[in-house]
């Protein structure tokens, strides 16, 4: 079905009572069982769900449902246009294509559950598990799904965020195991302290900062680190690494888009030397880039990766740093 075709059927009185009817049961860990909704594969079709105005809940047979009915229930869950989810599991729904923004989840689990090309922004979760779900092409913007919170960051296995929309996003202290982000949308995501297990990633990453730590206030004892992450297919556009060792990282290949050197810190503090007193464009433009990492170079790294704009303006500017950085790395190899 299409977007517009799933959304009708929550539409209209009869809509709006199925729709108040599956959140209710949902906020309470109750099954949908019993509930007019199909089944495949053992997956309840929840696709195109559209959170009804609280105004309009509760309304005929379908929405009464014990002591106080469903208006009760939900009126008491809802903040403003805030639907909060407590110590409760979802698990094996279709959220395909719905209309979920402004979900809070505390101490939840979403477990085999597709979010694909839905609507989830402002979501925030603390102590949140996620688990063999889908976010493909979804929208989840303006949201903090990467918190630390009572010690325990959020937990992500085997979830796809393919073609997602998470720009700007800040995660804190996450955990993320065989997740894929390919093909995502990036650009200016922190993530802190984070731990990746055999994760992948492709296409543009824009200011992308990896930073082991965390914020200072957060008591996460362990660093983050990358486990087998495969960035063959990623283009890095001023992507940064802060602390992080790139030794169990597959990178793209250098070539067109990148310039990679192996015993990096060397390569940074040789180069600026050999370009102290250079005040051509090719040497300032070069300069300016390593000085900045160099402000936070970390003799634990051994591999150094820009991509080619980073380095300089025009093909000129970008060929001298490329074999100024290759020259610098053979001596640094050799000494």
């Amino acid at each position: 079905m299409a977007d517009r075709s799933l959304a009708r059927r929550w539409q209209g009185e009869e809509g709006s009572r199925l729709a108040a009817a599956v959140l209710d049961r949902l906020l309470a860990g109750r099954s949908l069982d019993d509930l007019p909704l199909d089944r495949s594969e053992g997956v309840i079709d929840v696709r195109g769900l559209v959170r009804p105005d609280p105004e309009v809940l509760g309304v005929g047979e379908l929405a009464a449902e014990a002591e106080g009915g469903v208006t009760a229930g939900l009126r008491m869950q809802w903040l403003g246009d805030v639907l909060q989810f407590r110590d409760v599991t979802l698990a094996d729904l279709d959220f395909s294509s719905a209309k979920l923004d402004d979900l809070r989840f505390f101490d939840v689990t979403l477990s085999r559950c597709r979010f694909d090309k839905a609507k989830c922004r402002d979501w925030r979760g603390w102590n949140l598990t996620v688990e063999g779900c889908g976010f493909v092409g979804a929208d989840l913007r303006d949201s903090a799904i990467g918190t630390w919170y009572e010690g325990r960051g959020n937990r992500y296995r085997n979830v796809r965020f393919n073609k997602a929309d998470l720009r700007d996003l800040s995660f804190q202290g996450t955990s993320f195991v065989d997740c894929d982000f390919t093909g995502a949308k990036l650009d200016q995501v922190r993530f802190a302290g984070c731990e990746f297990v055999r994760c992948r990633f492709g296409g543009q990453l824009n200011e992308v900062v990896f930073s082991a730590t965390t914020r200072s206030d957060i008591d996460k004892s362990a660093p983050g680190f990358f486990e087998d992450v495969d960035l063959s297919m990623a283009v890095l556009r001023w992507v940064e690494f802060r602390g992080l060792s790139l030794d169990r990282v597959t990178l793209p290949e250098e070539g067109k888009e990148h310039v990679i050197v192996r015993h990096y810190p060397c390569v940074v503090r040789n180069a600026l030397t050999r370009l102290e007193g250079g005040f051509d464009p090719e040497t300032r433009r070069l300069r300016s880039r390593l000085r900045t990492e160099a402000s936070q170079l970390d003799d634990g790294r051994n591999i150094g990766i820009w991509h080619r704009d980073e380095l300089g303006e025009t093909e000129d500017q970008q060929r001298f740093a490329r074999e100024m950085l290759h020259k610098i790395e053979r001596e640094c190899t050799e000494s």
